[in-house]
Order: C-alpha cells, then sequence, then structure tokens
C-alpha cells in the first residue's frame, strides 16, 4: 500500500511524476531528490520495497521526479548512431539537449515548487539501459549539478561511449557516488554489440577506477542470473538508493 503521494507536473510541455514522501505534509522539512528516466517506472514497481526501506531506518526520505521522454532513443543518446536493426529508427543522440532542459528549466521547477534539498550532494539522477546511459552522461556534462548516479544495466555498448569515457580527464570525484548493476546474463542471446554488455559494463567501471574514484564512491554489483530485464531495474534500485543514500547523514532531510 502505497505510503506516499504521486502528483502529474506539467513543464514546458514535459509530463512529470513527483513522489512526495509520507512527512512531506507534515512539516517543513526539505528532502534530496532523485530525477528518474522513463517517466520514473522503477520507482512505481519498486514503491513497495522503497518504503519499507524508509520505514526501517535504512533509507532517508526521498522526492523522486519520474521524467517521461517524448523520443527515448534520441533524448537518452549522447550523439547519432545506426539503428542495431534495420527496422528500428537511428539514435538520435539529444541527450545533451535534454539534460539541459532538465537542468536548466525541470529541476529549477521542481526546487521551486517542492522542498528539496537543491545542492548536488543531495541531487540525484537515476536511469536503466539508455536512461542509465544518459545518466552517466550527466557526471560529465553537469558534475556541478548531480552528485549521487544510479546506473542500472547502462548501455555501455553504445558505438563511442566508452571512448568518450577514455578521453575524459581525472576529475575530483570526492563529491560524487556512482552505483552500477548489469546482470551476469545481459546480452547472451544477442548476435549485436549488445552481446559485450556485461564486458563492456566491467570496462566503464574500471575506466572510473582508473580517474579517481574510490570504492567507497563507487559500487558495481553483478546480478547473477540478471537479465536485460525493467523489472530487475526495479528490483535493485532500492539497494542503489540504499547505497548512494541510506548510509549518510548529509543525506537525511533538514527543515527549511
Amino acid at each position: 500500500m502505497m505510503r506516499g503521494t504521486f502528483r502529474p507536473e506539467t513543464v514546458m510541455g514535459r509530463e512529470l511524476f513527483v513522489y512526495t514522501p509520507v512527512s512531506y505534509e507534515a512539516g517543513d522539512r526539505r528532502f534530496p531528490v532523485v530525477y528518474v528516466q522513463d517517466g520514473g517506472e522503477m520507482v512505481k514497481q519498486g514503491l513497495n520495497a522503497l518504503e519499507h526501506l524508509v520505514m526501517t531506518k535504512r533509507l532517508p526520505e526521498l522526492i523522486f521526479v519520474g521524467i517521461k521522454p517524448r523520443d527515448r532513443n534520441g533524448e537518452y543518446t549522447p550523439w547519432p548512431a545506426k539503428a542495431l536493426a534495420p527496422d528500428r529508427p537511428d539514435f538520435g543522440g539529444g541527450a545533451a539537449d535534454y539534460l539541459r532542459e532538465l537542468v536548466g528549466t525541470i529541476k529549477p521547477f521542481v526546487d521551486g515548487r517542492y522542498r528539496t534539498l537543491p545542492g548536488r550532494e543531495s541531487t540525484g539522477i537515476a536511469g536503466g539501459s539508455l536512461g542509465g546511459l544518459v545518466s552517466l552522461y550527466a557526471y560529465y556534462l553537469y558534475p556541478e549539478v548531480f552528485g549521487n548516479f544510479a546506473l542500472l544495466s547502462a548501455s555501455f555498448w553504445y558505438e563511442g561511449f566508452l571512448e568518450y569515457m577514455e578521453r575524459q580527464p581525472a576529475s575530483e570525484s570526492s563529491g560524487h557516488r556512482i552505483y552500477m548493476y548489469v546482470g551476469a546474463l545481459e546480452g547472451m542471446y544477442k548476435t549485436n554489440v549488445q552481446k559485450e554488455m556485461v564486458s563492456r559494463t566491467k570496462r566503464a567501471h574500471r575506466l572510473l577506477l582508473d580517474q579517481g574514484f574510490t570504492e567507497d564512491r563507487l559500487k558495481f554489483e553483478i546480478g547473477e542470473s540478471g537479465t536485460h530485464d525493467g523489472m530487475l531495474f526495479a528490483l535493485r534500485f532500492p539497494s542503489a538508493l540504499q547505497w548512494l543514500f541510506g548510509e549518510r547523514s548529509d543525506s537525511v532531510g533538514t527543515k527549511a
């Protein structure tokens, strides 16, 4: 049974679904915010587990903002690329524009309308598959805005992305935390580049370690029997948030 509240919002034609926690209406506390790709499906599907973690004091109360994509293949990809199958549309490469909208329009709206903790250390971004890819891209484009990243089976197979990561200079990562997950069985039935899902995720993890992340700032888990499945992303999502926010006193809601 849901204890928090979902509210639909529209910002410049963009549909949002904002979840506020149980105690939101009870006072003047401010809360960390997690922006979730694909309309927040991982929140909706995993809500019982998320609220259970809150009730048992293993996760602070959070505001979730589910952002509905207009063109998923366009908005979640960093540059244009050919489709992986002849009957599929090409990838549009509009992630920079999408993230500019998120940072310049959506986040200011949410921070103005809701009692958020707007600082980097209290702001997360999350997604699965291509949604995980664009969430990591946000780390490179807006490291001053987002401090916490949940990457569930991020599409590291995407053409040129690992090479893009390699070209990034080592950065000061002490203000960022990244959770990565991939299922051990992902890509096993693929014949295209997606068959390298696990090995490429491992390579991305190694690149982040080489660029300055330490184990207390970067967690990588492999699901023993995991496939590339949205339901599995939702099942893993609470664990990701617990690691990102649950062990930190600076993420607990504070008074305005």
